[in-house]
């Protein structure tokens, strides 16, 4: 009996480690994904991954990832435009908070296999910022996409986000958990359809 209840306790003290490795934690799961948190940076901003695994093939995936301006079919990108320039200028909607807008640095990467990387980053050039909108802090994220060789695709969504302006941490959380599997399932139905 003793023996039972030290290996309890010690499974038991072992399934955080196992939770928490790599200082990530998961937040949720759906639409073939499951999202974790972690990797908090020097501003306090973590970055937030979903890693899924989509019934498409890659070669379906990657053209509306890499399309940018064309993102407007998620709910929280009211406006995605490209600039003359070449970056891409977004306004975010979300409940309770004024939109946030931003210009966008894209880049595109090849991947062995077949797979494809887009990134994005905050342009160091900024529009000026609407009266009724606030200007994004932090918008670091990519767009993976790999293919399994089976018709299917692993598809792995990276972001590093801070609206900006005086947002509550419960708000933040909020979208971590939520906001991101929306986002998620909205590009995964427009991918399969």
């Amino acid at each position: 009996m003793v023996r039972m209840s030290m290996l309890i306790v010690s499974l038991a003290l072992l399934v955080p480690i196992v939770v928490q490795a790599g200082g990530r934690k998961e937040v949720a799961q759906r639409a073939d994904c499951v999202i974790t948190v972690g990797d908090r940076d020097s501003r306090g901003t973590d970055l937030i991954i979903g890693t899924c695994q989509w019934p498409v093939a890659a070669s379906k995936v990657i053209p509306i990832v890499k399309a940018a301006e064309t993102h407007t079919f998620l709910s929280s990108v009211a406006v995605s435009r490209r600039l003359s320039d070449g970056r891409i200028f977004q306004v975010h909607k979300a409940s309770g908070i004024s939109d946030r807008e931003v210009a966008l640095d894209f880049t595109n990467e090849t991947l062995p296999g077949g797979g494809f990387k887009v990134s994005w980053t905050a342009s160091s050039r900024q529009e000026p910022v609407d009266e009724d909108r606030v200007a994004v802090a932090v918008d670091d994220g990519y767009w993976e996409v790999h293919d399994n060789g089976d018709g299917t695709s692993k598809v792995i969504y990276g972001l590093r986000y801070d609206p900006g302006g005086k947002v509550p941490d419960w708000l933040v959380r909020t979208f971590q958990k939520g906001g991101i599997a929306d986002l998620l399932e909205e590009m995964r139905d427009e991918v399969t359809k």
